[in-house]
């Protein structure tokens, strides 16, 4: 099943603030998916926002992503553009998710259908991988709504969806008080659009939902062995050994045991030998750091070759991706001498968007600003 934030954050165009400046300001506060929502924008308006909020995405790695609403045709002008988006959500009445994907550049997006009772539970079209399901209550963001499905119709279509291997996101009307109530319902993600808007710090209400998730699913079992992945600078090896030592088990930093295997620091490897020997040697000597439970923080790239999440899974380990905001992590990192592929800005966000798409294959760690001891607490709320 797709992996998805615990809050799936939704523009209102009816906000004086343009779409794209949402977006962005979403995206800097931690979230990495944002669904672009234009009506009841006409065409060009909304496209000039959505090429805004694409282009701005693109060029600070690729985050956040971003799922059209409703708009195909939207959606393949920015894929003529060298600007596809993440996704692309379809209602009952738009084009069939399977023709959808056959859109030029549109292939590779993540296709969403809106849901609202069992007929169309049990009839998602087999090319998506996410549904929403609701409304939940009714809504004033969307007062052409369907009838309320309540908590019994949520089960219900959440069960349904689920046995299809979609992801489900509750919708419709919720708030920060219905998060463990919808999770334990078998929501993934709350989509949320007026409450997010009104509070003044979105990252604290995402937070709290994380939280929420946590308590009803947490990221992993005891005793069951972790990797953290994701970029350069997002903090995976000081999270890693707060981590370890609450878990009281081994911390390894892949990159550490490479360096003390080979006598000489990456940068150095990276050098004289290139990129390409480097990933050789990750894939090499990580089998060896999965044989018993520990905490591992793996290299950015590392997540990128199937062989290696292969291995993770089959050690029956939990991958969690730490995400932060690009920008914030080359905030940290830039220029450090000691990280060969962290030296130029642009090609590090150029990088970020490149592998972003493996990361999320992972299940997503949000900090929103918190530190690795406020992430290691909230995981374990539930244990």
């Amino acid at each position: 099943m797709l992996p998805l934030p615990p809050l799936y954050p939704i523009t209102d165009a009816s906000r004086p603030e343009p779409l794209s400046a949402q977006i962005r300001r979403l995206g800097e506060a931690g979230f990495p998916l944002v669904q672009f929502r234009g009506k009841p924008l006409d065409a060009k308006a909304q496209w000039l926002e959505l090429r805004a909020a694409l282009a701005d995405a693109a060029a600070n790695g690729g985050w956040p992503f971003i799922c059209v609403n409703d708009r195909a045709d939207l959606a393949l002008l920015a894929a003529q553009e060298g600007l596809a988006p993440w996704g692309l959500h379809l209602g009952q009445g738009d084009l069939p998710a399977s023709e959808a994907l056959r859109l030029p550049g549109l292939g590779g997006c993540h296709i969403g259908a809106s849901t609202h009772g069992p007929a169309e539970w049990e009839a998602v079209d087999p090319a998506c991988d996410h549904a929403g399901v609701g409304p939940f209550r009714g809504t004033a963001t969307k007062p052409d709504h369907a009838a309320p499905i309540g908590l019994e119709g949520l089960r219900a279509g959440c069960a349904e969806l689920r046995a299809q291997g979609l992801a489900p996101i509750a919708i419709g009307g919720l708030g920060p008080a219905d998060a463990v109530t919808c999770f334990e319902a078998g929501a993934e993600a709350l989509a949320m659009v007026g409450e997010l808007h009104r509070t003044a710090n979105p990252g604290a209400l995402g937070w709290e939902v994380q939280r929420a998730r946590w308590q009803v699913r947490p990221p992993f079992r005891p005793g069951q062995g972790v990797v953290i992945l994701g970029g350069s600078g997002a903090g995976k090896s000081t999270l890693g050994r707060a981590l370890a030592q609450r878990l009281s088990l081994p911390f390894h930093d892949l990159d550490d045991v490479i360096e003390a295997g080979q006598g000489v620091p990456v940068s150095a490897i990276f050098a004289e030998r290139g990129e390409q020997a480097f990933r050789v040697l990750e894939s090499r000597l990580l089998p060896a750091l999965l044989t018993t439970p520990a905490v591992v923080a793996l290299g950015g790239g590392a997540w990128e070759a199937p062989a290696n999440r292969d291995l993770v899974v089959a050690a029956g380990f939990a991958p969690l991706w730490l995400a932060e905001p690009p920008t914030r992590a080359w905030g940290r990192v830039g220029q450090d001498p000691r990280r060969p592929l962290a030296q130029d800005r642009s090609a590090f966000m150029a990088r970020c968007a490149t592998r972003a798409a493996a990361w999320s294959l992972a299940p997503v760690l949000l900090p929103f600003g918190h530190g690795p001891e406020d992430l290691v607490s909230a995981m374990m709320t539930a244990w």
